[in-house]
């Protein structure tokens, strides 16, 4: 299977997952993600429709192997690793951390990915 499709895959997994999550259980599912603040029941099931409509749209590259966009994926997942980790410098809560790692857990393979796809022809 392609490291690309592979990453991919595992970027929709959080996303749908982590936007159902928070649509229906935000306080649970903040709870197991280590947060210590209190962000209200809005805000989290706000973040979690975006989440799904995100992995949503990823999804259908996925589907219709269409990976043009491969390369700005990466880089938006880069800004929003280091977004989160300003995030966690402000509020000192370990929720941003753990979900910094869950990112990363795919955005490394992505790198490699990305290289390793520029070298052939």
């Amino acid at each position: 299977m392609d490291l690309k499709k592979i990453t991919l895959t595992y970027l929709v997994g959080y996303l749908v997952g982590g936007g159902i999550c928070l649509l229906l259980i935000p306080d649970f599912f903040l709870k197991i993600l280590q947060s210590n603040q209190d962000y209200g029941d809005i805000m989290p099931r706000f973040a979690g429709i975006f989440m799904l409509a995100l992995g949503s749209l990823v999804g259908m590259i996925l589907y219709y192997k269409d990976y043009k966009y491969y390369r700005f994926s990466v880089i938006i997942r880069t800004v929003i690793v280091l977004v989160l980790m300003g995030f966690y410098y402000f509020t000192t809560d370990p929720f941003f951390l753990v979900v910094n790692g869950i990112v990363l857990i795919g955005l490394l393979p992505s790198y490699y990915a990305l290289l390793n796809s520029k070298k052939a022809p």
